[in-house]
């Protein structure tokens, strides 16, 4: 099953390919491409897009276009469907040595597919981010504390102190699920 990705082929586009790469063109004059932080072939794919608004990725170097001309759409449908490894033997040579700002926090297997492509990546973080403080030490900590009371209840015999630490861990382990609510924000 093949579809039409021409700009042609719809009836109802009001801005073309061309209108796309015009308007981008301006934002990436000093060799820099800002793209949204993504998972690893999210990130690829938004570079490639990148590349190809400002004409310097040709989407017949990818086998999944087969030769044809495609717009945006059929474009990154074209990079999804490729692969991985594909993608960056595309980008390669293209963006060597080229600087990338990632607008938000970009995971690490990003990151790792930016660097195996050659560029330079810088993260932009929102001033208005907010940072959380880690409750996790806290949570094991706790653990810690309670579990071993038991075994230690166990070999002196005493009862009382068994069923208040089972208790304990019965209570700590219900309140699983909230835990991860118990996040604060830094001030």
């Amino acid at each position: 099953m093949d579809f039409d990705t021409t700009t042609n082929g719809r009836k109802d586009r009001s801005t073309t390919a061309q209108d796309i790469r015009r308007s981008s063109l301006a934002g990436s004059e000093d060799g820099t491409f800002r793209i949204p932080p993504a998972s690893k072939k999210g990130v690829l794919v938004h570079l490639a897009l990148q590349a190809w608004r400002v004409e310097m990725l040709d989407p017949k170097s990818l086998g999944q276009v087969r030769g044809r001309e495609v717009d945006e759409n059929g474009l990154r449908r074209a990079l999804y469907r490729s692969s991985v490894g594909e993608i960056e033997h595309t980008l390669r040579p293209i963006l060597k040595e080229r600087k990338v700002v990632v607008e938000g926090r970009l995971p690490g297997t990003g990151r790792i597919a930016l660097t195996r492509v050659g560029v330079e990546v810088e993260g932009q973080r929102p001033e208005d981010e907010v940072h959380y403080i880690g409750m996790t030490p806290v949570i094991f900590v706790i653990a810690a504390v309670v579990m071993p009371i038991r075994f230690v209840s166990l070999g002196q015999d005493d009862e009382s102190l068994y069923i208040l630490s089972g208790i304990g861990f019965a209570v700590f382990y219900g309140l699983r699920p909230f835990i991860s609510k118990l996040m604060r924000p830094k001030d």
